[in-house]
């Protein structure tokens, strides 16, 4: 069980379940909103983006896909004051808009957030890799 000494009015699994609703409806300014400010994401090999800014211009690009389905399993959870760390396994499936194929991708994920002073969970790392 998750006991943290800094209670917020959410958790950090339920900035993961946002997170997975925001990716299923792409909405880009939404989900760069969970992320602070100087938060970073990754893939592999690929190289990082950094700021939620940035964040926001990278989840922009993908105007041409349509979410059909996204599933954010969370394998476990830790938190110690205000940091917290989430990993998981997702199920992704997308469309290109124009297109009739569909891509799956699977995956784990790991996620180290922050509570702010506001008491609000932010992601401030989020690593992702495909099986």
């Amino acid at each position: 069980m998750l006991v943290l000494r800094n209670p917020s009015k959410k958790t950090p699994q339920d900035v993961i379940k946002k997170y997975e609703r925001f990716v299923l409806e792409m909405k880009a300014d939404s989900i760069s909103q969970l992320f602070r400010t100087d938060a970073e994401i990754g893939h592999e090999d690929l190289p990082v983006v950094k700021g939620r800014d940035s964040i926001y211009s990278f989840l922009s690009s993908f105007k041409n896909v349509r979410v059909i389905s996204n599933r954010d399993e969370i394998t476990s959870s830790s938190a110690s004051d205000d940091s917290a760390t989430v990993n998981g396994n997702y199920i992704h499936t997308n469309r290109a808009r124009c297109g009739k194929d569909t891509v799956n991708v699977a995956g784990q994920f790991r996620a180290t957030m922050v509570c702010d002073k506001n008491k609000n969970w932010l992601i401030s790392k989020m690593k992702t890799r495909a099986n």
